[in-house]
């Protein structure tokens, strides 16, 4: 995929959140970091139970014997896990959790199912199979790790796995094809890609970029679909699947509202080719949707990033979003940035 803009992540925010509304206006600006309080993206366990780490992914937990804790955290930044080896055709979305086992206050490399279950869930889709993968800390250590699938079972609305080891897991996913009408014919014509080892890797058979300078409904890598009408001339966008998780793992995601199902999908605004931070209603309408998850309260989140695109300045916040025959969606901000489907209890 031709990238147009190298993300550059200088500073790792303060994971904080600010008060957020649920049902936020689509136009408003997006929520600014606050200084005060650090969402649950690293966790201390000590007793069972189920714990959401950063949004991103669930830990089960059952305890069976004593002087058991274990430690979770969002694997930020996932430099080690992209250079582990990954030999399977899904594409690998990092950033992933990290999960840690502890016995008496020693690390376990390997839990024993006599001293408890451990089980780590995330958030599944209807338009992707996924399979979660990890790798041992203790062989990352000497070189000698590589990705590794577990049984995956569909739970719900989850993907989930057994975790008796200590290390990193991440979901890897293929695209299910649509059926019924082809995309547009310039998505059809844009070339997917091969990127680097543990991003985002697309099929030959998937679209994953399209530029857009007409109006009408594209989609990028059968992830999301954005429906676009220009009011004046000389307006375009860039419609990407998300081709680093990572980034978006290190913008704080709000604590109880639900998991992250990814990747996203980066929407770019143009005028005059020329890339911009900020568009009108009176210049154009943008509506982006996600498949659906079922029985699911469904939130599409969005953040902010400016157009060199060297920091990312807003958390993550709320669209109102509508379900349409299957699909969530919501209308774009005003703002170039990221967007995702995020699922919770009702």
């Amino acid at each position: 995929m031709k990238k147009y803009i190298q993300f550059v992540i200088v500073i790792i925010l303060a994971l904080t959140i600010v008060g957020v509304a649920q049902n936020r206006s689509a136009w408003a600006s997006p929520q600014q970091p606050s200084q005060d309080a650090k969402p649950l993206s690293e966790i201390d366990i000590n007793e069972g139970g189920s714990y959401t780490v950063g949004g991103l992914c669930i830990m089960n937990i059952e305890y069976k014997a004593k002087n058991l804790r274990n430690y979770a955290a969002v694997d930020v930044p996932a430099e080690t896990s992209r250079e582990v080896t990954f030999s399977y055709p899904d594409d690998l979305y990092l950033a992933g959790c990290h999960f840690v086992h502890y016995k008496e206050d020693e690390v376990i490399n390997e839990a024993s199912t006599d001293d408890g279950n451990w089980e780590v869930c995330f958030g599944d889709r209807p338009d992707e199979k996924l399979t979660i993968y990890y790798y041992r800390d203790d062989l990352a250590q000497t070189g000698q790790a590589a990705w590794l699938p577990l049984p995956t079972t569909k739970k719900g609305t989850y993907a989930c796995a057994p975790a008796m080891y200590s290390g990193i897991y991440a979901p890897g996913g293929i695209v299910i094809p649509e059926t019924g009408p082809a995309e547009s014919e310039a998505a059809r014509q844009m070339s997917s890609f091969v990127s680097e080892k543990g991003t985002v890797r697309l099929s030959a058979s998937t679209t994953s970029s399209t530029r857009i300078t007409q109006p009408g409904v594209y989609s990028a890598g059968g992830i999301c679909e954005l429906s676009v009408d220009y009011y004046v001339p000389g307006l375009g966008n860039e419609l990407h699947v998300e081709d680093d998780v990572e980034i978006s793992a290190n913008v704080p995601f709000p604590d109880n509202e639900g998991l992250m199902h990814q990747p996203g999908c980066h929407v770019y605004h143009y005028k005059s080719e020329t890339l911009v931070d900020q568009v009108t209603t009176d210049e154009g309408s943008w509506e982006i949707c996600f498949a659906a998850i079922p029985d699911k309260d469904n939130t599409i989140y969005f953040y902010y990033s400016d157009s060199d695109t060297k920091r990312v300045t807003s958390v993550w916040s709320p669209l109102d979003t509508t379900m349409k025959g299957g699909k969530a969606c919501a209308e774009l901000t005003d703002f170039t940035g990221v967007y995702m489907p995020t699922a919770k209890d009702y």
